[in-house]
């Protein structure tokens, strides 16, 4: 008899099935989240440079844009102001010379448009113009710590368990993921998110494998999968509702992240998902009693393990598995026939 066929005789799907299937979805909502978190902390507003010191001619206030920068000036801002471009009557030749004047790029900095996207790690550390590459490396950065997790996390798995590895996932996703809320440098930024790819992986992983035990059918094997998947597919909604009520990217990140300590909090508490072997039994019953004689060289021991059962037809052979007709007609195993001896 198989697993799948033991756990259909008791009952298939129940409470407790139910239970465990949520415990193992209810994460996947927020692992879209860190996935596609940057599309949010990392939107780019409408940037141009910003003016040299002392280039307001005496005027309150900051120049115009146009008076220090080009049309097309986000990468690039004028020598000296264009104040003529000011004018009401200028003439069409100024506006012209306008464009032959001598630039240079923005060694001040940028200014940001106030809009959607106004406070971003574009924002926060100028990843614009000749730094906009870094940008893509941040992401690119996650998704490698996403591949090195998958590689990873499944040999730590078979060495330390899947519960284990899950729970300690959970943690160092919600820890990293503070901690680049927290970041005080791009570079600490990038470092974080790889470490919270890793812990991604691990995450996915442990959870598809967890999953297994919980239908002991195909049919709700599929079914399983299905709800993990549109977890996953919800998460991406939750994710737009968050990134909407939070402008502010180190908000997000923390709002994405501060749930998986409660993850790991009754994973931890409630057991966790995951299956616990049964106590070992005593090597050897007599009368409904323990032999204490026959432990042998188990004494002082943990016993050895009970005997698997074995999905089959025709006999086993061994001491436990070959049979042979006892005196009544019954079959009788080898070790039964040394029991009847002895009895005899």
């Amino acid at each position: 008899m198989t697993f799948a066929e033991l756990l259909t005789r008791l009952g298939g799907m129940g409470r407790f099935q139910v239970t465990y299937v949520a415990a193992l979805a209810l994460p996947l909502l927020m692992l879209a989240s860190h996935n596609l978190l940057q599309n949010f902390t990392a939107g780019v507003p409408e940037h141009r440079c910003r003016p040299r010191p002392g280039a307001d001619n005496g005027t309150a206030g900051i120049p115009p844009l146009r008076v220090t920068s080009p049309a097309d000036g986000r990468c690039r801002r004028y020598v000296e102001p264009q104040w003529h471009l000011l004018e009401a009557n200028g003439t069409v030749a100024a506006r012209n010379g306008s464009e032959e004047a001598p630039t240079e790029p923005c060694r001040d900095g940028w200014t940001y448009q106030e809009g959607v996207f106004a406070h971003t790690i574009v924002t926060e550390w100028d990843l614009v113009c000749e730094s906009k590459t870094l940008r893509q490396a941040a992401q690119s950065i996650y998704m490698a710590g996403i591949l090195l997790g998958s590689c990873l996390f499944g040999i730590l798995s078979d060495k330390f368990g899947r519960r284990a590895l899950l729970i300690w996932c959970y943690l160092q996703l919600g820890v990293t993921g503070t901690c680049t809320a927290l970041a005080p440098s791009f570079a600490i930024y990038c470092l974080c998110r790889c470490l919270a790819g890793l812990a991604m992986s691990g995450v996915s992983l442990n959870s598809a494998s967890l999953c297994e035990p919980a239908g002991p059918g195909v049919r709700l094997r599929a079914v399983v999968g299905t709800v993990n998947g549109y977890c996953y597919t919800l998460g991406q909604f939750v994710l737009a509702a968050a990134a909407f009520g939070l402008p502010r990217w180190r908000w997000l990140q923390l709002a994405v992240s501060l749930p998986f300590y409660l993850f790991f909090l009754y994973s931890w508490y409630a057991g966790g998902p995951g299956v616990r072997a049964p106590p070992p039994g005593p090597p050897l019953v007599r009368g409904g009693s323990r032999a204490p004689g026959r432990l042998g060289p188990w004494r002082g021991c943990n016993p050895p393990p009970r005997p698997q059962v074995l999905r089959g037809v025709g006999p086993v052979a061994g001491d436990f598995g070959e049979t042979r007709p006892g005196p009544r007609g019954a079959p009788q195993s080898r070790l039964g026939q040394r029991e009847e001896g002895r009895r005899r």
